[in-house]
């Protein structure tokens, strides 16, 4: 094309030449050719060179047209992105790989066809593709439209966008499509929004963890300023103690200044401050991750702080108060292992695991012979070769690491003479010590001192060949006494029976009353509710018994009152449950009748009563004569005083002074006499009114609180000799509608109780009574810090005759009329709690009774 431009310029530059040749000719016929020739050949020269210039320009720009065109032109074939171009009838004219692809068509089989042709598989789609068109060729704009399409059983979501093809003179000559597919773009934008959630949800988490740690935690960025602490960081810092979120952007340095004043870092004084903060923020600037330990208010706190990878620095502070503590107790511990290591009776030595000696006691020590400085650091052979033992050594250095080798124990008796040369037998007990892993760390000796128990054993084989010849002449003797006591069971008022796992009788003896008569075997194979029902018995007697029997529990001193024969009579029921191998196999069990003696007892018990308020009266007698002593003297002082100033009238020669003396005597001596007659005033009317509620066992209403206090007054005279306090303590406003009489034998018992078992050897003791009211029902609990008693005399405290002063004053019924007292009067409960010298507990609950309810 630009060849043919130049010639197409020489031929025009021909025809200028011959034009301007036949101009000069006509117009300037006096100028030569030649000249004219030269000037037009300058012409043609700057002509052609500027042709020339222009003509490789034009070369230049098609060539980038060219290579604009070719670009474009694999920009549009190659591109990801759907395009096509269509004429203004809508057919199209060009498409690229990426839209054929996506409707899966050549594009032979799409150019020239209509415009609807990618759309036929939804005419929705299609209809609304044609509707944009239109607007776009109406209005000359670009327009855009999200639609949702299906291809391939997956849908997608396509942005299409319409623009015209406008040519030079502003004319729409085409209709361009661009189509993006946005479903992995949205796929992606909800990935994101999820990721952000979770980043979010995850932020949130780590702060509520953060709030949530028990030990103070806080961040500060690069600039040293606090991004986030919780509470328990906070709770030294008393601006943002109750919110922790106050505290962001304040620096380390404000924060640790306000923890300073606060006065909460014990051990710095004002005057230290500045040097402490310099300190402190050199520590902290360092942020070495090392702990270190700080004593904060009353807390001991063990922070560390680490710089974060980009900038700032994280502070970790935790209370280890407890474990400080916990580290001492474990001290104490260890101290306490220790002394009883060096302080234990019989010798310990601890080997390692080259049988050389690292420890031993003072007892091992003194066993040996040796001193700890010359035995520590040697072997077993080296230490018997030191005390002169070395035919025993051999290879027992040896024989003690194979020992540890194979993790065995070894135990065996020896004899030798001790260091004071005397014959000495010790049990050598060696044993491997294992450490956490199962690793053997070395050997551990015990050397227990068995001289004395051989001496012993040795003692009882010499009297074993008396004891045997013994044991076989009273073996015949035990024989008849065996058959004598079956006979005499047999024969015995008492009552014998068993029965199975199913509670029904098995055995009874031949004297076994059977309610409305009859043999015994009539009764074989009854079970033990009906046998109550039987009886008579009282439903609630029943049931408490056979509430034991099903609890498998031992019936013992049981009293019940039965109509077996026709009348009723008291009987006493023991019985114990049979086991074989853990399993249950039924009860034996026995049966008296105890009529006569619980009228006997019945009897004692008054008796008891009546000899306690005896025993009240002879205190109360004893305590009245002090004060009545004191009266009769003062009397006597006070009639010799009143004669001396009658004298001195009568004779004239009474002297103002003798006067004032008579008189200070007088005054006194009454106010002697006065106080004392109040005194057995008090004692007098807190007896009468005592020994009156205990001889009547009338119904009254009374105070409690207040009556006891009369009580303890009226034994006063009993307690003084021992020196014995009684502190009663209650609701002084406490008033029941109840038996006076039964508290003031229920406290005479209790106190009498406590002088004669709890506080026997002692000089002096205290007593507590406390009274509490909760929900109508009354507690008394009585106290002593007395002797106390075992497990087993708890037990039987309450039961009749039980006493541990037989023969010494004791009756064993004072306990047993307290408990019929609590149950049958008071219609509440006792129990007895004690220990060996930490006294006796008494607590009695009973329902509070006044005169309105």
């Amino acid at each position: 094309m630009h060849r043919l431009s130049i010639l197409l310029g020489g031929l025009n530059f021909a025809l200028v030449g011959a034009l301007a040749l036949e101009w000069v000719d006509s117009g300037y016929p006096g100028t030569s050719y030649p000249t004219i020739a030269l000037e037009l050949a300058a012409a043609a020269l700057v002509c052609a060179l500027i042709l020339l210039i222009k003509t490789r320009r034009a070369e230049s720009l098609l060539g980038e047209l060219r290579n604009s065109r070719f670009q474009l032109g694999a920009l549009f074939e190659h591109s990801p992105i759907c395009m096509n171009l269509k004429d203004p009838d809508g057919r199209y004219l060009m498409v690229n790989e990426a839209y054929c692809d996506w409707f899966g068509k050549p594009s032979r089989e799409i150019v020239g066809k209509s415009g609807a042709f990618g759309w036929l598989s939804s005419q929705e789609i299609s209809n609304d593709i044609q509707s944009m068109e239109a607007l776009v060729v109406e209005t000359g704009r670009v327009v855009t439209r999200q639609v949702q399409t299906v291809r391939a059983g997956k849908t997608h979501q396509r942005f299409l966008l319409k623009f015209p093809a406008i040519n030079d003179e502003g004319k729409t000559v085409g209709l361009g499509t661009i189509a993006f597919d946005k479903t992995d773009q949205k796929a992606a934008e909800a990935a994101l929004s999820a990721e952000r959630d979770r980043a979010s949800r995850l932020e949130a988490t780590l702060r509520e963890a953060i709030m949530a740690m028990p030990a103070g935690f806080a961040v500060f960025d690069e600039s040293d300023r606090l991004v986030i602490c919780n509470k328990q960081y906070a709770q030294f810092n008393p601006s943002f103690r109750n919110d922790p979120g106050l505290a962001a952007g304040l620096s380390f340095r404000q924060v640790m200044s306000e923890t300073l004043e606060s006065g909460m870092v014990i051990g710095v004084t004002p005057d230290q401050y500045e040097a402490f903060t310099e300190d402190r923020m050199l520590r902290h600037r360092e942020a070495a991750g090392v702990p270190f330990q700080q004593l904060l208010g009353d807390r001991v706190c063990q922070t560390i702080e680490s710089k974060m990878p980009h900038g700032g620095i994280i502070v970790l502070r935790q209370d280890v108060t407890e474990q400080r503590k916990l580290e001492q107790k474990h001290q104490d511990a260890e101290d306490l292992l220790r002394n009883l290591f060096d302080n234990f009776g019989h010798g310990i030595m601890i080997r390692d695991r080259d049988t050389r000696l690292v420890r031993a006691n003072k007892a091992a020590l003194e066993q040996i012979g040796l001193p700890a400085d010359q035995a520590v650091g040697k072997t077993t052979s080296e230490m018997l070769m030191m005390i002169g033992m070395e035919d025993d050594a051999g290879d027992l250095t040896a024989q003690e690491i194979r020992m540890m080798d194979r993790g065995e124990t070894d135990e065996g008796l020896i004899a030798r003479a001790g260091p004071d040369g005397a014959q000495q037998y010790v049990l050598l007990s060696r044993f491997p010590l294992i450490g956490r892993n199962d690793e053997v760390k070395g050997l551990g000796v015990l050397r227990y001192d068995v001289t004395e128990l051989i001496e012993t054993q040795r003692a009882l084989e010499a009297a074993k060949a008396n004891l045997e010849k013994e044991v076989f002449e009273q073996t015949e003797e035990i024989r008849v006494s065996e058959r004598r006591f079956r006979i005499l069971a047999h024969a015995s008022a008492d009552w014998f029976w068993e029965c199975d796992s199913d509670l029904r009788f098995t055995y009874l003896s031949e004297n076994f009353p059977v309610p409305g008569g009859g043999p015994v075997s009539k009764l074989i194979g009854v079970s033990l509710r009906e046998y109550h029902q039987l009886t008579n018995e009282r439903p609630t007697i029943s049931q408490t018994l056979l509430s034991m029997y099903e609890a498998r529990e031992q019936v013992r001193d049981f009293e019940a009152l039965r109509n077996v024969t026709g009348t009723e009579r008291y009987y006493r029921l023991n019985a114990i449950p049979l086991f074989e191998n853990g399993v249950f196999e039924g009860y034996a069990g026995s049966t008296t009748d105890i009529s006569e003696l619980y009228q006997a007892r019945e009897s004692l018990v008054e008796s008891e009563r009546l000899a306690s308020l005896g025993s009240m009266v002879a205190g109360v007698a004893h305590e009245i004569n002090t004060p009545v002593g004191i009266c009769v003297t003062a009397g006597t002082t006070v009639l010799g005083a009143a004669q001396t100033l009658r004298d001195g009238i009568a004779g004239g020669s009474l002297k103002r002074s003798e006067f004032e003396a008579a008189l200070t005597k007088i005054s006194e001596g009454m106010t002697l006499v006065d106080s004392n007659l109040a005194r057995a005033a008090k004692l007098i009317s807190s007896f009468k009114s005592i020994a009156v509620d205990q001889a009547s066992e009338a119904e009254r209403t009374f105070h409690l609180v207040a009556y006891l206090q009369e009580i303890a007054d009226s034994l006063s005279p009993n307690l003084k000799p021992k020196k014995v306090s009684v502190d009663i303590s209650g609701p002084n406003d406490l008033e029941l509608k109840s038996y006076p009489g039964a508290f003031a034998q229920i406290i005479t018992n209790l106190v009498m109780n406590s002088m004669l078992h709890g506080f026997v050897g002692r000089d002096g003791g205290s007593i507590v009574i406390e009274v509490t009211e909760a929900s109508g029902v009354a507690e008394l609990r009585y106290a002593d810090d007395g002797v106390g008693m075992e497990e087993e005399t708890v037990k039987r405290i309450f039961d009749p005759f039980f006493t541990t002063k037989r023969g010494q004053g004791g009756s064993g019924l004072g306990m047993h009329i307290l408990f019929n007292l609590v149950s049958k009067i008071l219609r509440g409960n006792v129990r007895c709690k004690s220990e060996p010298d930490k006294g006796i507990e008494i607590v009695i609950r009973f329902p509070v009774v006044t005169s309105k309810s």
